[in-house]
């Protein structure tokens, strides 16, 4: 007997949406599972998210087990959660849009006190770069001036070195392995173990200086800023003209240390952890941060 057109509708309309699944639709599904547990803390089994986001048990356990397999859901017996990437990325995406604000007040003392350029930097891990983001102009005649939005690779400046000795240590080798080291300078650093022994020094003293390298007129002083859960996906920057940063060396080290603890604690990093305002550090030492391979 010959299937009923209801029930080939119905097959078709399945394998339709299966085939969807392999779509950009399917963003849009991973988007709804990731809501639907998020407003249920205590997780949810594969039956009613299957009623609930009104797709195919084959389509949704699929998407169960990739985001489980990358941390963004934990299963537990058959119920399934938020897992720890969910959490961070939702910091970070908060952090992004509260850093600016929080930061403001911080970056134009930096300003003031310095008289120079202050900056923030946030990392972009895919390109390999950092964005500059906000700016405060010095108002001196000589300043260091560049558009917001600009763009550097992470090995040559200062902020870059900064958010590079502060990343995850598989991601901070692979780059200096894979990275595109092309001299901005003469005195650009492109050879990678003497870059690797810079980086581990940044990460011990907490700031970076960077003198003519990814300008030869520019001279750029960089510390961290920590998130609460300790990360660190920005850098608050003093740039100056080369003479004028070479002879406030140590006032503008001394300046960005304390000023991006202080963005660090008003973003919910507690103090006494992390980089302290003379430039030691008391980060305690954890298996996500062992020594860099030269």
């Amino acid at each position: 007997m010959s299937m009923s057109i209801a029930s080939q509708r119905e097959q078709t309309g399945v394998a339709h949406r299966d085939r969807v699944d392999q779509t950009p639709m399917s963003v849009t599904r991973v988007l709804q599972l990731l809501r639907l547990l998020a407003d249920q803390p205590g997780g949810l089994a594969l039956a009613p998210l299957c009623v609930s986001m009104n797709a195919p048990k084959t389509s949704v356990l699929s998407l169960l087990r990739g985001l489980t397999a990358h941390g963004y859901l934990q299963r537990s017996d058959a119920v399934y959660r938020l897992g720890p990437e969910s959490f961070s990325l939702g910091a970070s995406l908060l952090l992004a849009r509260s850093l600016d604000i929080v930061a403001m007040p911080f970056l134009r003392e930096a300003a003031t006190r310095s008289g120079e350029t202050a900056l923030i930097a946030t990392i972009d891990r895919t390109a390999g770069q950092l964005i500059y983001s906000p700016i405060i102009e010095s108002t001196r005649t000589i300043r260091y001036a560049v558009p917001a939005g600009t763009t550097r690779p992470l090995f040559a400046s200062s902020a870059g070195r900064v958010l590079l000795a502060f990343q995850d240590e598989a991601w901070r080798r692979e780059y200096l392995q894979n990275a595109d080291l092309r001299a901005m300078t003469e005195h650009s650093v492109t050879d990678r173990k003497q870059l690797a022994r810079i980086i581990e020094q940044v990460r011990v003293d907490g700031v970076a200086v960077t003198i003519g390298e990814v300008a030869p007129d520019v001279a750029g002083f960089s510390a961290p800023i920590f998130e609460p859960d300790g990360r660190v996906n920005a850098a608050l920057i003093v740039a100056a003209p080369l003479e004028r940063g070479r002879a406030a060396a140590g006032d503008l080290q001394r300046l960005v240390v304390e000023l991006a603890a202080n963005i660090s604690h008003a973003l919910g990093y507690p103090r006494g952890t992390g980089i302290m305002r003379d430039g030691s550090s008391s980060r305690p030492k954890n298996e996500s941060n062992p020594p860099l391979a030269a």
